[in-house]
Formats: C-alpha cells, structure tokens, sequence
C-alpha cells in the first residue's frame, strides 16, 4: 500500500474544520462570531466536513499502481503530482497556509470580544438602522413598539429591545422628551462629538465581520464617565440637543456604575 501524505493532510483538515465548529457549539462561542439565527447553518457545514472527512478517508492509502497510472484518475484528481515538484510543494503550502489560517488563530489565539477600540475604528451609526424583514412587518413592529415605548414609565433597554428602542428615539425624540431611561454599554468617544460620549453596543447583523455601533450620546459632567474604558449602567433622562441644524436625542446622566462586560456583549438585529 501506497501512503498518500496530501490525501491525508486534507482529511486531517476537514476532521479539523468539523471539531472546531461543534467545539464552538458545545462551549457556547459560537454566538460571539456569527448571528444566532445563523447557528443550524453552522451545524450543517459542521456535519458536511465530517462527511467529507469519511469520503476522504479511503483516498490515504493507494496500491503503486494506482498512484502512478493516470488511468486512475478521477474527477477530483490524480492521485500523483505532476511537474516540478518544488512548485508543486510551494503551491501546496501557500494554499494550506491560508486554510489552515482560521484553525491555526481559532484554536491557539484568544478572542476578545469588540469594544470601544474597535467602534472608534468601524464608525459609529447616527442614525435608525432598518431590520432585514418585509416593509410591513417592520412597521407594524415599529408601531407596535412605539406605542408601548410611549405608554412606559421608564425605559429599559436590553439585549431583545436595544435596537428598536434605540431606533424610535432617534428618530422621535420630541416623543420622549424628560422621558427616564435605563440602559448598558460601551462608553467611546467619537472625535465628530469630542464633547459627548457615546453608550454603545454592536450590533451583529450575519457575523462580526459586519458588526457596527449604534447607541446614544450622553450628557455629564463628571469627567470619570468619559475615561471609563468599559461598560457601564446608566440611569437618566432623556433631553433633546440641536446640532449643525439637526435635533438628535441625548441622555442626561443622574447615576451610572460601571460594570462588567456580559456574556452576551452583542445586539442581534
């Protein structure tokens, strides 16, 4: 029997690939890359690999014969390299090298959540940010959530009602005027709005790669608020600030503690 060493590189990094998303699974970490709605379609590629991984099981080990006839050829290649094997291998190990890219930095490096560092640099959103959903439902939902937000004493934003809550306020905020609010996350502070700092939160619409922060700027004079480098819960009310012509909602700040980042940093639109 023949030993094909590529054959078996490449079941190594489909089992790899398989165990790396059901690892992902398993520990829950998953949600810190992509949108949880996307989770089965993890679970599918994960099971995939593994399949693939058992097909490609029987191509390690060849007869002789087989590895250096071309009549054994199939539609997924020969069993042997033709060619300048130099080139060969340097073309082999630049394309393994970039596929082994994601398991190599998954699997040996830690990830740290997105914080205010990564906001400064992605942008910050101004402005209401539309829901992936039919135009009617988006605004039945919007109605519906506007009428609750008006009748509510106070207003408590979380993981499930950031957005829309968010998204109401800026865009009526004479609605909410002198309105309390209580509300977690990031503070940043955006060169455009030197003078306010903004609570932020990422919003995760597919996977972090097109992660974005939205939130609301704050009112305070208390000079500890802005240089906090972390979370923070604040309670406050909201006023209305005109700028560049523009009426934008901002919170003026009563009490604020700062606090430890939570297991579920991201917003899920």
């Amino acid at each position: 029997m023949y030993l094909q060493t590529q054959q078996a590189v490449k079941a190594i990094v489909l089992l790899l690939f398989s165990g790396f998303i059901f690892m992902l699974h398993h520990t829950g970490e998953i949600t810190k890359f992509i949108n949880p709605q996307y989770t089965a379609f993890s679970q599918i590629a994960s099971v995939i690999f593994l399949l693939l991984f058992f097909i490609q099981v029987p191509r390690i080990f060849i007869s002789r014969e087989q590895a250096e006839d071309h009549d054994y050829c199939t539609i997924l290649g020969c069993n042997h390299e033709m060619g300048d094997k130099r080139k060969v291998s340097l073309k082999t190990g630049v394309v393994y090298s970039i596929i082994l890219l994601p398991l190599v930095t998954g699997l040996l490096f830690p990830y740290k959540e997105l914080g205010a560092a990564e906001a400064v640099k992605r942008g910050i959103c101004y402005t209401p940010i539309q829901k992936h959903s039919s135009h009617s439902e988006v605004l039945e939902t919007s109605n519906k959530t506007l009428d609750e937000m008006v009748r509510s004493p106070v207003l408590i934003l979380d993981n499930f009602n950031f957005l829309d809550y968010v998204n109401n306020i800026i865009t009526y905020p004479e609605l909410f005027n002198e309105k309390p609010i209580e509300l977690e996350g990031f503070i940043l502070m955006d060169d455009t709005l030197s003078h306010h700092p903004l609570l932020g939160r990422f919003l995760v619409t597919h996977c972090v790669a097109d992660a974005h922060v939205t939130g609301l700027l704050l009112s305070n004079d208390d000079e500890n608020l802005r240089n906090i480098n972390g979370w923070v819960k604040v309670n406050g009310q909201i006023k209305r600030l005109e700028t560049n012509g523009i009426e934008i909602p901002i919170i003026q700040v009563k009490e604020w503690k700062q606090i430890d980042q939570p297991e579920a940093p991201y917003i899920y639109p």
